[in-house]
């Protein structure tokens, strides 16, 4: 584990985002892909409802992640 205590800290807190932002990164992908699936799968209702949602399951994610 990487000591926070010692060093720069713009490096140290670039260091302490990068495995948050690669997590944020991946959740965005995973609604992007979501919502191209549904919308050329199912149709417009699935697709609102996917985008409809997504708001809640970001703030869930945000909490859990921050």
């Amino acid at each position: 584990m990487k000591d926070l205590t010692n060093g720069g800290e713009a490096k140290l807190i670039f260091h302490f985002t990068v495995p948050m932002l690669i997590g944020n990164v991946f959740q965005q992908s995973y609604n992007i892909v979501d919502s191209v699936v549904v919308g050329q799968a199912i149709g417009k209702s699935a697709l609102a409802a996917v985008g409809a949602s997504f708001p809640i399951l970001f703030l869930l994610v945000s909490l859990l992640i921050g």
